[in-house]
């Protein structure tokens, strides 16, 4: 899966007041999620999940663009100076992974496109690991590699899962 980012032009002082006016950088609780934030240049960044094949055009990013218009009507016609995206590791349990495949080798992977905060502590957790052995450095037990049943069909079950989950999340903001 991919995670795609805009960010628009520089912005006004009053736009940006009006976007967050504490500086925050904020993700939300949503099954298909976005983040956003405000860069040291006033240009507000906003993600979320991408399509599964690699972006071909401008047209790619438009879904992420309209979100960020529809939650900040604002922003409408601020202008995107810059779009990119990158792979993310999802897993079936929504939740990140460590393993041991042998001692002293650590993978961390599965942040579902949530993982700059979370990654950074999780590096000096098995740094700490691996310097002095201790067990109790790593916030979650390593578990073991399993391979991921039908792997071959996964760009498939994949956009079926965002599909169901947009639906519920849309479900659920009407419901609020």
């Amino acid at each position: 899966a991919n995670s795609f980012q805009v960010a628009t032009k520089p912005l006004s002082d009053n736009v940006l007041k009006s976007i967050l006016p504490g500086g925050q950088s904020t993700s939300d609780s949503r099954r298909i999620g976005l983040y956003y934030r405000v860069d040291h240049t006033g240009r507000f960044l906003l993600g979320g999940r991408g399509t599964m094949r690699e972006p071909r055009a401008v047209e790619d990013w438009a879904h992420i663009e309209t979100m960020m218009e529809k939650m900040f009507p604002q922003l409408k016609g601020a202008g995107i100076d810059f779009r990119w995206g990158g792979r993310v590791a999802l897993t079936r349990d929504h939740l990140p992974h460590l393993h041991e495949p042998a001692p002293g080798l650590l993978i961390d992977i599965g942040c579902m496109g949530r993982g700059v905060a979370l990654q950074t502590a999780m590096g000096r957790a098995m740094a700490t690991y691996i310097a002095t052995g201790d067990p109790m450095a790593l916030p979650l037990p390593p578990d073991r590699l399993r391979p991921l049943p039908f792997h071959g069909l996964n760009k498939l079950y994949f956009q079926a899962f965002v599909t169901w989950y947009r639906f519920l999340d849309r479900r659920d903001a009407d419901a609020a």
